[in-house]
């Protein structure tokens, strides 16, 4: 048996840069529509839910944190991940990212 050099492997192609505000990514969490673009622990798919009163997109899932923009009542929001008191995703018009108050949303059916 000779020994042989083992192969080497390494991650080419263009790297590209997100805005973390119109793009739902996070360090541990992604939106399914990014897999292949970029490398992530889990992928989801958003799950499309109504406002059911007017309400803000916030940066944090924080009530003091600041307000990302404002959905109308009947706005969808596409919720990639629902933890405690919140869903973090996007409006489904403006892709603006951030975290919703779970009591404002209703899933669509």
């Amino acid at each position: 048996m000779t020994d042989q050099p083992r192969p080497s492997f390494a991650l080419t192609g263009p790297s590209i840069t997100l805005d973390a505000r119109t793009h739902a990514v996070r360090g541990d969490l992604a939106d399914i529509a990014l897999a292949g673009k970029l490398f992530v622990p889990h992928y989801a798919k958003p799950l499309e839910m109504r406002c059911a009163s007017a309400t803000a997109i916030r940066a944090e899932p924080d009530a003091s944190s600041d307000a990302n923009m404002t959905l109308d009542a009947g706005a969808s929001f596409m919720a990639v991940d629902m933890a405690g008191d919140w869903a973090w995703g996007f409006a489904k018009d403006t892709h603006v990212v951030g975290y919703v108050l779970l009591k404002h949303l209703d899933q669509v059916k």
